[in-house]
């Protein structure tokens, strides 16, 4: 009875435990500590390794190639000409060379590389905020479920008063020949399954507790309890950014498939020591060097850009239609949450008068039942039914506060 009593005074209005947790902190505190949470950072330096890779493009390049080759035929002057001590040259050659260029403009390719990377990485920080506010609806369960349990075991520890209380009175009319000695046996029993419902209660309570407390990181035990919800203007979901950064992937993309098929111009420096040197008429290893302007164009990639901006246009289309059916989908979810609302809305106003009902009647039973004129059967029938009236009372505000809170969410913040 002391902890009943201390439990009640615990739940009372204007009564708060030292660290008590609203639901908005719970939400806070979830979405830092949940795993997902710590992958923004990741691609975040993810996205710099790739800018600071793609900004490479425009450093100079060095190459070096060697080759050692065998001919079957090699260049000779003909028969014909009068000329005498040129040797003929070997049949095997051999190159050595060292070349360093700098790209003068690469067709975009670079920037379409940046982009490209700055897109992918807010696709990335768009889904992590689209599973991180679905983590909103797992909390929002969680909190509700511990305020659902503890108003229950309110009224279970008040039920248990009201049948302790019932059972003195029985007793006292069993001494006075009012009552039976078999009633004391009825309210007993209804004593004893209403303290079994109270284990299933605070059971279901400190699992709901203990999965909350995993999410945030914190020992959930007192919890502020919300205030209604009065009904707001739509919000922005995540979904709807990454939509928005997927579609920015694709213009990436084609903007990449366009740098890919121009040509790219260089300059060039290169030095090479071989045999043949570029004197081919001189049989002996030497040393040479030339610099110029190079154009390269793979002109291949012509072939299959028209196709490629095809399927692009394809995923971007598929990519809209899939925006249209989650703002369908959305637009049925908060008509349902708004329903929903105004269902438990409409219960909670009969819900006082029917609790005041039964009331009366299970005051009258225990009248009754003290003057002889009802049976002690009856009045624990009428007391039971009291203790249900009540508890769907607790549980239709419950729902009715995780209905409003369940279509904020829909609306989006």
């Amino acid at each position: 009875m002391k902890h009943a009593i201390l439990y009640l005074l615990l739940l009372l209005p204007g009564t708060r435990a030292a660290a008590q947790l609203s639901l908005e902190e719970c939400q806070e505190k979830a979405r830092a500590n949940y795993p997902v949470a710590r992958q923004q950072g990741l691609i975040e330096q993810a996205r710099e390794f790739d800018l600071a890779n793609a900004n490479k493009g425009y450093l100079p390049r060095l190459s070096v190639t060697a080759r050692a080759t065998y001919q079957t035929e090699v260049t000779r002057l003909p028969a014909s000409l009068p000329v005498t001590g040129i040797k003929e040259l070997d049949r095997d050659q051999y190159q050595l060379a060292l070349e360093l260029s700098q790209t003068i403009w690469d067709g975009g390719h670079v920037a379409a590389r940046k982009e490209m990377a700055n897109a992918a990485a807010a696709a990335e920080h768009a889904r992590v905020e689209v599973e991180l506010y679905a983590l909103r609806d797992r909390v929002n369960q969680l909190f509700f479920g511990v305020l659902l349990a503890g108003e229950q075991l309110k009224y279970n520890a008040l039920l248990q008063e009201e049948l302790q209380n019932a059972l003195e009175q029985v007793a006292a009319g069993t001494r006075q020949g009012v009552t039976r000695a078999a009633d004391a046996d009825v309210v007993r029993v209804e004593l004893a399954r209403v303290k079994r419902q109270a284990v299933e209660i605070r059971s279901a309570g400190d699992a709901y507790r203990e999965m909350l407390g995993r999410l945030t990181g914190e020992e959930a035990r007192g919890l502020t309890r919300p205030a209604a919800r009065d009904d707001r203007a739509a919000g922005y979901r995540p979904e709807l950014s990454l939509f928005q950064a997927r579609a920015g992937i694709h213009e990436a993309s084609l903007r990449a498939l366009k740098a890919g098929s121009r040509p790219r111009v260089s300059l060039f420096v290169q030095g090479g020591y071989g045999n043949p040197g570029l004197n081919m008429l001189k049989n002996e290893f030497s040393t040479h060097g030339i610099g110029g302007v190079r154009l390269s164009w793979d002109v291949s990639r012509l072939y299959t850009l028209r196709d490629e901006r095809r399927q692009v246009a394809l995923q971007q289309e598929m990519e809209e239609s899939r925006r249209e059916a989650f703002l369908l989908n959305l637009s049925m979810e908060e008509a349902r949450g708004q329903k929903e609302v105004e269902k438990w809305k409409e219960m909670a106003r009969h819900d006082d008068e029917i609790v005041a009902l039964h009331e009366r009647v299970a005051a009258s039973a225990a009248a009754g039942a003290r003057e002889g004129t009802t049976s002690v059967l009856e009045w624990m029938r009428e007391v039971n039914r009291l203790d249900q009236a009540r508890q769907a009372r607790a549980f239709h505000e419950m729902q009715g506060l995780l209905a409003a809170y369940t279509l904020e969410q829909t609306r989006g913040k």
